[in-house]
């Protein structure tokens, strides 16, 4: 059991800016670490189909990958962090029911001073752990700029606009109609040595 977590400032940055990009859209991935430092993020697209302003979902592939990665690289995986765009940092009861071990919120009800608090969950209660963000000397990350991590992670999971989601969904429609072939995106395959994750400290 983690009793204080750690996160660079790094890493709490590209969490941040992932939410505000997402804005008012949830949005999260999952965490990983050692001795409560978190050393690796994976941020994750939105896979609900309805409500991605107030529910943020994954899939079980997803959880795979995150593990994956943390047996891979000798990480602890944390647990899932996500944003609430208008509510308080503090896991909902449709969270806790994840199963996830911690809980990362991070609250964008103002977006000028967001708020990141970090939970346990013991019998469905959520405890608040300590979140301190530390500097980064000392920490070395792979960054999302990186062409291939951002190839291999990042654009396959490009968010769309609402508009865009619609269009192109229509497009899809119209195109089995018409029994075109090859309408979804084959994705690169994955036989690099590098992480999945998209920064690892």
């Amino acid at each position: 059991m983690i009793n204080y977590f750690k996160i660079t400032l790094k890493h709490y940055r590209t969490i941040v800016k992932q939410g505000l990009d997402n804005l008012p859209m949830e949005a999260g991935g999952f965490v990983g670490g050692r001795d409560g430092v978190i050393r690796g993020i994976l941020p994750l697209y939105n896979m609900h189909l309805y409500d991605k302003t107030g529910t943020f979902t994954f899939t079980g592939e997803d959880v795979e990958r995150a593990h994956a990665f943390c047996k891979k690289h000798n990480l602890e995986y944390y647990g899932l962090y996500h944003t609430h765009p208008k509510g308080v940092a503090y896991p909902s009861d449709a969270d806790i029911q994840t199963g996830m071990p911690y809980h990362f919120i991070l609250s964008l009800r103002n977006p000028e001073s967001p708020e990141f608090a970090a939970y346990r969950i013991e019998k469905n209660i959520p405890i608040q752990v300590p979140l301190e963000v530390i500097p980064d000397t000392g920490y070395e990350s792979i960054s999302i700029h990186d062409p291939q991590i951002e190839a291999e992670v990042i654009n396959p999971f490009k968010v769309r606009s609402p508009k865009e989601d619609a269009e192109h969904l229509s497009q899809l429609i119209q195109n089995m109609k018409e029994e075109k072939q090859n309408d979804y995106p084959k994705m690169p395959p994955k036989h690099s040595d590098r992480s999945d994750f998209s920064t690892l400290a």
